[in-house]
C-alpha cells in the first residue's frame, strides 16, 4: 500500500499514485483514502497540491467522522487543509439529521457549515426545504433563510428566514411565516416551534385564517399550539371574525378534539343583527353547538331606534340549523328596550324563528307609569321591525297597576292579560280576560271637580288609553259588576287597593347603572380601527415573500 505524509494529511491508501515533479502535484486513482485528525476521507480519484497544501477529490466521495459522514460527487479542500467544498449531490450525516444541497461549504476551525441551492434539512418527522442553510456546530444552531418551506406532520410552514436548535429540538421562524393545516392558514412575523414537546408558540401579531372561508378568521397578539393534544391557547388582543360577526376577549383557550372552548372578557358584535354579547367568562361546546356566558353577561343593543338590554347571571345561546338560535338568560337583573320598557324575572327564554321573549319567575315590567307582573310574560315584537313591541301578554296571575300620582293607582288583575301597542312602542289597548277584578279612578268631567272610583269584577275588560295615555274608555263583559264610588280623604284604603296591589317603583331597574356597557362597547369600536389595519399588514407582508 502506498503512502504519502505531509504535515497536514496523511494518504492511507490509493489503487494508483502518479506524482508531478515539477510542482509535486500528486495524482491518486482508485479507492482513495485520506486520514486527517480524526476525520477520513474517501473517493475514486483526487489531486493533492502538496505545495499549497490543496485537495481536489472526484467520485463517491465520502467524510466521515465516527458516525457522522457528508457524501457528494466532488470535495476541494483548501486554506491549509480548513476549508472544505462539497458539490454535486451532496447529502451530510448526523444522528437524527439528513442534510441534502447543491453544495456545502464547511470551515473546519470556525466548525461552520453552510448549505446553498436546492437545500433539504431532514429532522425526525421534520422537514425543510430553503436555497440557503447555515449550520453552527459550536453553538449547534442552524439557520436558514431565502424564502423557506417546512413540512412537519400535517402542516406546511413558509418562512423569509429561521433557525433551528437540534439539541433543544427548538425551530424559530421569522419575517412572511405562512402555516398551512388542514382547515385554517396562519399568517405571522415570528413563532417557536418546539419539536418534542409538539407546540408552537406565537409570541406575536398573528392571524389564523379559515381555509374555506377567508372572511372567517382569528387575530391574537400570542398563542399557544398543543399539536398532540389539539388545544389552543390565545392571550392578548384576540378578535375572531365567525360568519359576520366579531368576538373579542383577553384569554382564549380551545380544545380541537373535545370541541370546547372557554375566553375571558368575551365582546361579540353582530353585524346582521346589529347586537352586542358582553361578558366576563364565556364557555363554548361545539359538540352541541353552545355558548355559556358567566360573570355579568349583557345582551345590548345601542341602535338609536331600536336599542335593548338584558342583564343576566348566565346566559345560554344554542345554535341551531339556518342560523337559528335558542337563547336563555338566568337571573335576568335588567331588560330594557326602545328607552321605554324596563324589566326583570329569573328567567327569560327567546327562539329566533319566533317574534316573541317568554319570561318566567317572577317576572316584573314597567312602561312609562305603568306596572306588569304574572307568572309568565310574553312580549311579542313587529316582524319588520325586531324591537319594537307589537303585543305584551301576561299569564296567570296577571296583574296591571297605573300609577296617576303617589296615592292613587288604576289596577286590574285577572288570568290573562294582553296589552297592544302602536307604531310609536306607546301602550294603547289593554285586554284582560277570567277572573276580573279592577279599581280604575275616573273623573266626572273635564273639571276634575269630582272623583270616582270604578270597582268592577266581570269576564272579560277592555280598557283604551288616550294620546297622553291614560285611559278614556272602559268595556266590561260576562258577568260584569261594576259599582262607582265617591273619591274624598275619608275613603276607606279597602276601596283604593286590591288585595294583592303591590307597587314595586324601587325595584325599577336603572338604565344610568349600565353606563359602563356602553363604554366598553366604544372603546371597542376605537380599536377596531387599528387591529383592522394590523391584519391587513400581517397578510400583506407575508404575501409579498410568497
Amino acid at each position: 500500500m502506498n503512502q504519502i505524509y505531509s504535515e497536514n494529511i496523511h494518504l492511507v491508501h490509493a489503487d494508483l499514485i502518479q506524482k508531478n515533479n515539477n510542482d509535486d502535484t500528486i495524482f491518486l486513482v482508485g479507492n482513495v483514502y485520506f486520514k486527517y485528525k480524526k476525520y477520513h476521507l474517501f473517493c475514486d480519484q483526487a489531486i493533492y497540491h502538496k505545495k499549497n497544501n490543496r485537495l481536489h477529490g472526484y467520485g463517491n466521495v465520502q467524510l466521515k467522522l465516527e458516525k457522522n459522514k457528508i457524501v457528494s460527487r466532488e470535495i476541494d479542500i483548501k486554506n491549509n487543509f480548513s476549508h472544505f467544498k462539497f458539490s454535486g449531490e451532496v447529502s451530510l450525516f448526523i444522528k437524527h439529521i439528513k442534510l441534502t444541497a447543491d453544495t456545502i461549504n464547511y470551515d473546519l476551525r470556525k466548525k461552520f457549515l453552510q448549505a446553498v441551492n436546492n437545500v433539504v434539512f431532514l429532522f425526525n418527522k421534520l422537514k425543510l426545504n430553503t436555497n440557503m442553510l447555515e449550520y453552527d456546530f459550536i453553538k449547534n444552531q442552524i439557520f436558514y433563510k431565502k424564502n423557506s418551506i417546512i413540512h412537519y406532520e400535517s402542516y406546511i410552514i413558509h418562512s423569509k428566514e429561521g433557525y433551528f436548535f437540534p439539541n433543544k429540538e427548538k425551530a424559530e421562524l421569522k419575517n412572511g411565516i405562512k402555516l398551512i393545516g388542514d382547515n385554517y392558514t396562519v399568517y405571522a412575523n415570528f413563532l417557536e416551534y418546539f419539536l418534542k414537546e409538539k407546540k408552537i408558540n406565537f409570541d406575536h401579531y398573528a392571524v389564523i385564517v379559515q381555509n374555506d372561508k377567508p372572511d372567517n378568521f382569528i387575530f391574537f397578539k400570542k398563542s399557544l399550539f398543543f399539536i398532540r393534544k389539539k388545544t389552543f391557547l390565545f392571550e392578548k388582543n384576540i378578535r375572531i371574525h365567525y360568519n359576520e360577526k366579531i368576538i373579542k376577549g383577553k384569554y382564549f383557550f380551545l380544545d380541537q378534539k373535545k370541541k370546547y372552548g372557554f375566553i375571558k372578557n368575551f365582546l361579540l358584535e353582530d353585524f346582521k343583527k346589529k347586537y352586542f354579547l358582553i361578558s366576563g367568562y364565556g364557555e363554548f361546546d361545539f359538540n352541541n353547538y353552545s355558548l355559556i356566558l358567566k360573570e355579568n353577561p349583557k345582551i345590548v343593543n345601542v341602535s338609536k331606534k331600536d336599542s335593548f338590554l338584558i342583564n343576566s347571571n348566565i346566559l345560554k345561546i344554542n345554535l341551531k340549523k339556518n342560523s337559528e338560535y335558542y337563547l336563555q338568560a338566568f337571573s335576568v337583573k335588567s331588560f330594557f328596550l326602545n328607552e321605554s320598557i324596563q324589566g326583570k324575572c329569573n328567567v327569560l327564554n327567546y327562539e329566533s324563528s319566533h317574534d316573541y321573549i317568554q319570561f318566567n319567575g317572577n317576572p316584573i315590567f314597567w312602561f312609562q307609569n305603568k306596572q306588569v307582573t304574572g307568572e309568565s310574560i310574553y312580549i311579542y315584537f313587529l316582524k319588520k321591525k325586531e324591537y319594537f313591541v307589537k303585543s305584551i301578554k301576561i299569564i296567570k296571575n296577571a296583574f296591571y297597576i297605573e300609577k296617576i300620582n303617589s296615592k292613587e293607582f288604576n289596577q286590574v288583575q285577572g288570568d290573562i292579560i294582553s296589552g297592544f301597542f302602536d307604531q310609536e312602542n306607546t301602550l294603547e289597548k289593554i285586554l284582560i280576560q277570567g277572573n276580573i277584578k279592577s279599581i280604575i279612578f275616573l273623573s266626572e268631567n273635564e273639571m276634575k271637580e269630582k272623583r270616582l272610583i270604578n270597582k268592577s269584577s266581570c269576564g272579560m275588560l277592555s280598557l283604551y288609553l288616550d294620546k297622553e295615555k291614560k285611559i278614556n274608555n272602559i268595556f266590561c263583559v260576562k258577568e260584569s259588576y261594576s259599582e262607582l264610588i265617591p273619591l274624598s280623604k275619608k275613603t276607606p284604603n279597602d276601596f283604593l287597593f286590591l288585595s294583592k296591589f303591590s307597587w314595586r317603583e324601587k325595584e325599577k331597574p336603572e338604565k344610568n347603572k349600565n353606563f359602563f356597557v356602553y363604554k366598553t362597547i366604544e372603546k371597542y369600536k376605537k380599536e377596531n380601527s387599528f387591529e383592522e389595519e394590523k391584519i391587513k399588514q400581517i397578510i400583506k407582508n407575508i404575501t409579498q415573500f410568497l
